[in-house]
């Protein structure tokens, strides 16, 4: 049988290993690599349809209040702002400025980048089973 506890550790370190290589994609720019994914986000979800803090909660699964200071972060930066919905004053959807469209094409290919450097040299059919594996781990913490 696996040693679980060995695997957990692994895990544990693959994630850590991950968190600090995904930030080195947004080294010498003026975001983070949080900053770059809520923004990469932002860019792709708002062709379909308008994104509010709650789509980023989410997404990201964190609690609203961090969300809310993510977003106030990359307001104040001038990264985006919220703007009200003319049906509903309540709703603040999340609206990209030219300042991030003028970097939309870096932060997309940045992103790109670490997706395709994360898999490299891994056959498809072990992608179906990392997936598998993901899906029944996710299942497994609800």
């Amino acid at each position: 049988m696996m040693d679980e506890k060995k695997l957990m550790e692994k895990y544990d370190k693959l994630n850590r290993r991950m968190l600090r290589y995904f930030s080195g994609f947004f080294t010498g720019t003026s975001i983070t690599s949080i900053q770059g994914l809520i923004l990469h986000y932002i860019i792709v979800e708002s062709e379909a349809r308008d994104i509010f803090p709650k789509d980023i909660e989410e997404f990201l699964e964190i609690k609203g209040s961090s969300v809310t200071s993510l977003i106030s972060n990359l307001e104040r930066n001038g990264y985006l702002r919220r703007e009200s919905l003319d049906s509903d004053r309540r709703y603040k959807k999340l609206v990209l400025t030219e300042q991030t469209l003028a970097i939309k094409d870096d932060i997309t290919s940045r992103i790109n980048e670490y997706m395709h450097s994360m898999f490299v040299g891994i056959s498809e059919e072990d992608l179906k089973v990392f997936e598998k594996v993901i899906l029944q781990m996710t299942e497994n913490t609800k």
